[in-house]
Order: structure tokens, then sequence, then C-alpha cells
């Protein structure tokens, strides 16, 4: 299988109630609740249309928090 690499959007943020500010390679996506079909690429980032939604859906690898916020700049 071909290896993709994806640039790192410059428009999302993601920030952590504990370490601050992070890298994308610094969170892990958590939605157990969408299918791999309904995955939208925004961004540079895979999320799936509730995600777009505040909640836990992201966890910081740093710490193990779940309260990381993505922020989206237009």
């Amino acid at each position: 299988m071909e290896e993709k690499e994806f640039e790192e959007s410059k428009n999302i943020k993601f920030k952590c109630p504990n370490c601050g500010s992070l890298q994308r390679d610094d969170v892990v996506f958590l939605c157990n609740k969408c299918n791999q079909s309904e995955m939208l690429y925004k961004d540079g980032v895979y999320m799936c249309p509730s995600c777009l939604k505040p909640g836990e859906n992201f966890e910081c690898l740093k710490c193990g928090s779940k309260e990381v916020v993505m922020k989206i700049k237009e």
C-alpha cells in the first residue's frame, strides 16, 4: 500500500487544557460514532461531521486529556 504524506494545515489549531498549544502529531482522533465513508478531509485533517461540533473528539498524546479543543481558522 502506498503511504501518503499530508502537509500539516496552518488553518487548524489544537489546544490542550494542560499542555497548551499542540502540533497535529500530538493529537489523536477519537470518533467511534461515524463510518469511514462519512469522513471528510478538511485542511489536512480527516474528521467526521459530528467532530465539527464541540465534544470529546480529540485526545492529547502528551497527557491523555480528552478535552483538546480544535479551532479552524477561516
